[in-house]
């Protein structure tokens, strides 16, 4: 990839105005960009905005764009309001100095369909905020997009939830096959879906059929896996057939959601 004209704004004004007026491209830790092979006319560097960090704050927990995924899995926060969900979703990706530069703006603004924190945003309901403050759901902004340029600031999670993420790999540090999320979130369940090879989604048949029950039966249960599997639509690729993806999720989605009932 090769970037022809190098910015680095001070504020976020600054950086809003480079990316809608001059059709910059923001640039977080640029692990999946740099993957890029087309030449980038103007690259926007978002790291001297102060986006880093992890907080409790208005009644949510805010996490700024710039924060890595390193950060989220050994954020004390984190883990006192969500467990082990956090490690479990970012731990087995790749390497450390890989985490170390993957940022939770870049991962939703690629809207990647192989990634495994986008699930697990979905299924806590997360919002995402664009500067200079719309909101959106984060499940809305995967499945739809956002119209021209934009500029992610944050995102907000409910300051706690019962939630587990479940995945299939080949090998421990690859792309997942499939993967897999679910939430009680204290008026109602989410589960979501990744990997498919396709971008994450809302199981919302599934999600119906378990109602505002805190611990669903083991019948609900299966009956929520295999509208799960029904419901999506799934693709073949390198990884995996459509069918396997198919074949294999409802017992993703079933450790998911008998973890988090207990």
């Amino acid at each position: 990839m090769e970037i022809l004209e190098f910015a680095r704004p001070r504020t976020l004004d600054e950086a809003l105005h480079l990316v809608r007026e001059r059709h910059g491209t923001a640039i977080g830790g640029a692990a999946w960009l740099r993957m890029n092979t087309k030449t980038m006319p103007l690259g926007v560097d978002l790291s001297e905005l102060g986006l880093d960090y992890i907080r409790e704050a208005n009644g949510s927990i805010e996490i700024g764009a710039m924060t890595t995924y390193r950060e989220l899995e050994t954020s004390p926060l984190l883990e006192a309001r969500f467990g082990a969900l956090f490690r479990n979703t970012v731990s087995h990706i790749v390497g450390i100095q890989l985490r170390n530069i993957i940022t939770v703006g870049g991962t939703l603004a690629g809207r990647y369909g192989f990634s495994d924190l986008n699930t697990t945003l979905c299924a806590l309901g997360a919002k995402v905020v664009f500067y200079p403050g719309k909101v959106a759901d984060v499940a809305s902004f995967i499945q739809d997009g956002e119209e021209g340029p934009f500029l992610i600031e944050k995102v907000l999670l409910p300051v706690s939830a019962r939630a587990s993420y479940q995945q299939m790999r080949i090998t421990a540090n690859d792309f997942p096959i499939i993967n897999a999320a679910a939430a009680w979130t204290g008026s109602s369940w989410r589960i979501a879906v990744g990997s498919r090879p396709a971008a994450s989604r809302l199981c919302k048949k599934a999600m119906v059929l378990l109602g505002n029950e805190p611990y669903p039966s083991d019948e609900k249960i299966g009956q929520a896996t295999v509208a799960a599997a029904e419901e999506l639509q799934f693709g073949s690729d390198i990884r995996a057939s459509a069918e396997y993806r198919r074949e294999i999720l409802p017992a993703l989605v079933r450790r998911a959601l008998m973890e988090v009932r207990g």
